[in-house]
């Protein structure tokens, strides 16, 4: 095959992939065989190999191979990636909704509420159509560059039809059935158990060796859209509509409250359903749906004034007591450790 006839079917290949990729990790919802699409990735592969000079990090074939790091570069942010500010039960949120219907001279405001999930929460950076980095949080000014362990998820797209610079925020974490193969594989041999997913998600994404984090099989959902007003958009909950038309996964658990009977209404649904989602999350976030008030509303120091997260109460379960150990300090000091039965 010549040069320019290898570079358009390579294009080709690259395009197909990706929608092939969106359509099964995204919409779960596969066109083709899996047989079809190792067929189409040998494919590209083999002129990959016969024209080195075509590979781009973001072919699909850099996606599956593994590379060892020596350690993470250092991003920093172009807008702060701001935490948020959390309330603990529903008397704090409704003086939270109050105070701001009071700043805004409003008696109700429309929130978009969404899951909390308990992962890592990431940034992802495209120009001219595709991916440049993605980042942790770090300290909300600099992070570190992940690029190479969140190119083994495959539901994050590598290209977008956009030319302008477009940043998504959201949150990579490990499915619960990843978690648990995870530590069985740990157990057998005989090496630490993570705690939960959360901690495992992040180990994985900073661990310098890609072949772990694909091994480990993380996902991520998005939830952010910097800068949405470039793009016409008016309102949070379409900047979601937004991304997840250019193939970023939105959690689909999202919701418009309109008073604040509604968002009651859904923090009992999901306190409910919590533990029979296939992930952790450990809250829900209140995010004021129209855009145009952001600026009004402001920010502090670490958080944006617009949004909040309620979190869970913790979880109360019944164990065994199995042994207790007491252990004898440097200084002779006898402390008692409890050994229970896993839950």
């Amino acid at each position: 095959m010549e040069f320019l006839e290898a570079k358009a079917r390579h294009e080709e290949l690259v395009k197909e992939l990706e929608k092939y990729a969106y359509q099964y990790y995204v919409l779960d919802n596969p066109t083709i065989t899996d047989e079809e699409y190792d067929s189409k990735m040998s494919e590209l592969e083999q002129i990959e190999k016969e024209y080195p000079i075509l590979i781009t990090r973001n072919s699909p074939t850099q996606r599956i191979i593994g590379q060892v790091l020596t350690g993470f570069k250092k991003i920093r942010h172009q807008e702060l990636m701001l935490s948020l500010s959390d309330v603990f039960n529903i008397e704090e949120l409704k003086a939270w909704n109050d105070r701001l219907c009071e700043n805004l001279n409003r008696k109700e405001i429309d929130y978009n509420l969404e899951l909390k999930i308990d992962g890592l929460a990431m940034s992802l950076v495209y120009e001219n159509g595709e991916l440049q980095y993605c980042a942790t949080r770090g300290d909300g000014t600099t992070g570190e560059d992940v690029t190479t362990n969140v190119l083994t998820i495959p539901s994050i797209p590598t290209h977008i039809d956009i030319k302008e610079r477009v940043e998504i925020r959201g949150e990579v974490y490990m499915p619960h059935s990843s978690f648990v193969s995870l530590n069985e594989a740990r157990e057998k041999t005989g090496e630490p158990l993570f705690a939960n997913a959360r901690n495992a998600a992040a180990g994985t994404i900073r661990n310098l060796d890609s072949n772990v984090a694909k091994s480990r099989k993380l996902d991520a959902w998005w939830y952010y859209l910097q800068d949405a007003y470039k793009f016409g958009i008016k309102k949070h909950s379409e900047a979601l509509d937004f991304i997840e038309k250019l193939g970023f996964k939105v959690n689909p658990n999202r919701r418009i409250a309109h008073n604040f009977n509604d968002i009651v209404d859904y923090i009992n649904e999901y306190t409910e359903k919590r533990l029979s989602l296939p992930y952790d999350i450990d809250g829900i976030v209140l995010k004021v749906n129209d855009l145009s008030l952001y600026n009004e509303i402001g920010y502090t120091a670490k958080t944006p004034k617009w949004a909040v997260a309620y979190k869970f109460p913790p979880q109360e379960v019944i164990t065994k007591l199995i042994d207790i150990i007491y252990t004898v300090g440097r200084t002779g000091k006898i402390t008692p450790n409890a050994v229970l039965e896993p839950v």
